[in-house]
Formats: C-alpha cells, sequence, structure tokens
C-alpha cells in the first residue's frame, strides 16, 4: 500500500499549512500528500478545506470574502508557496469550490510540471473543463460512488471506502488507472481489510504500522 498525508502529515501543527507537508515531505513513510484549493477575495489559489475559516484560526468569515494576505496571517498559504516546496512525492489536489477560474489555477500548475501534481473534484464538470488544457498532470474523480460511465475518462480514480471490492480495483488496473481511497477516517478495520491491495493509495490521517505480535494495524499516538 502506498499511503497519501490527509491535508498533510499534521503532528501537533495545522492541517493544510507548509509545517505539515513539510513533515510528509520529511517521513520517508508517505509517498505524498493530499490538500484543498479555493479561491480568495482577490482571486488567489489559496489552500484551505472549509469555506469558513473558523475551524482553522481564530477568526471567522467565509474564505471568498478574505484576501490571500489576510489568509496568509492565519497560517494559509496560497497553492503557489505549496508546489514551491522541493519534493518528488505525489502531490493531490481537491478543488474545493467548482466556480474557481480555472485559467489561474492552469497557470500555477503549468509552472510545475517537474512535480508529480495530481487534481482530483467531486465536479465531473470542473476535470472535464481541465482535461481541455491539456496538462501534463493527472486528472481523477472523487466519489461516494461508482459510476459506469466513468472508466475511461480519468487518469485515477478516488473512491469511498465502502465501493472498494477486488473486482473493481482490478477493472482499473487492467486499465492502468491509479485508485486512491478515501474516508477511512483512521478506520483500522478498513485499513486491515485493504493491506494486501499493493497498488492503491490510501489517504490518511496519521501514520500506522502492522503490529505482528497482536496481528493488528495500529496509528501512532500523538
Amino acid at each position: 500500500m502506498n499511503f497519501i498525508a490527509h491535508r498533510g502529515f499534521k503532528k501537533k501543527d495545522q492541517e493544510n499549512t507548509i509545517k505539515a507537508f513539510t513533515n510528509a515531505i520529511n517521513d520517508k513513510y508517505f509517498a505524498g500528500f493530499e490538500l484543498d484549493i479555493r479561491e480568495s477575495k482577490d482571486k488567489k489559489i489559496v489552500v484551505i478545506h472549509d469555506s469558513f475559516i473558523d475551524r482553522v484560526t481564530n477568526k471567522s468569515g467565509l474564505v471568498k470574502n478574505k484576501t490571500s494576505k489576510e489568509l496568509k496571517k492565519y497560517n494559509i498559504p496560497l497553492l503557489e508557496d505549496v508546489l514551491k516546496l522541493k519534493t518528488n512525492k505525489l502531490i493531490l489536489i481537491e478543488i474545493k469550490n467548482f466556480d474557481m477560474n480555472l485559467d489561474n489555477l492552469v497557470k500555477i500548475i503549468n509552472k510545475y510540471k517537474n512535480k508529480k501534481i495530481y487534481i482530483m473534484s467531486f465536479s465531473k464538470n470542473v476535470i472535464k473543463k481541465l482535461r481541455k488544457y491539456n496538462l501534463k498532470c493527472k486528472l481523477g474523480y472523487l466519489n461516494f460512488i461508482l459510476n459506469s460511465d466513468i472508466d475511461d475518462q480519468y487518469d485515477f480514480i478516488v473512491l469511498y471506502k465502502n465501493v472498494l471490492n477486488d473486482s473493481i480495483i482490478s477493472r482499473f488496473k487492467e486499465k492502468n488507472i491509479k485508485v486512491f481511497v478515501w474516508g477511512l477516517n483512521d478506520n483500522l478495520n478498513s485499513v486491515k481489510s485493504l493491506e494486501n491491495k499493493n497498488d492503491l493509495y490510501l489517504i490518511v490521517n496519521n501514520k500506522l504500522w502492522y503490529t505482528f505480535t497482536y496481528s493488528r494495524w495500529e496509528y501512532e499516538k500523538e
């Protein structure tokens, strides 16, 4: 299995920050890290999961109503600042707001063609629009369910853990489409069921390992 650090390897740090991503880069355990992007008031692409800043700062308000300069004060970085980090690890990017100015995103992505960038979205339309730019990065679909019409439209697929079975995994493997798994939420039973699937990429919140003495998966305690 390959492990992707969900919103970075946070430890005791804030999620989706330069520190969290640097933690993941410096830890050989992780094959890459995941992050979320939105647009700021000044139309810059910033890295944050929620539409509000309330959960990750001691302030309140919508991301779209804050400038990138304001957001930086709250430890919310620009996407470009993240892509400037020195790494050859996989960078998995989720587009959170579907009305994002894709021209701005493409300009940034094209500056970093040497990076292993994977872009995903819950919106098929967003990915369809990105496909027209002929980007060098990989484009994928993120969803709770598996539709029959997605096989050949994407470079990779990001599936909810409850959807997976051997048949589905084999189906995508035959087409050379990478499979990422989300929704694990540190659920050790879910990881246990996937332990022999070496081609999978598991999006996880913490480091985990298999304890042979007790025959079980365990998470690193923070």
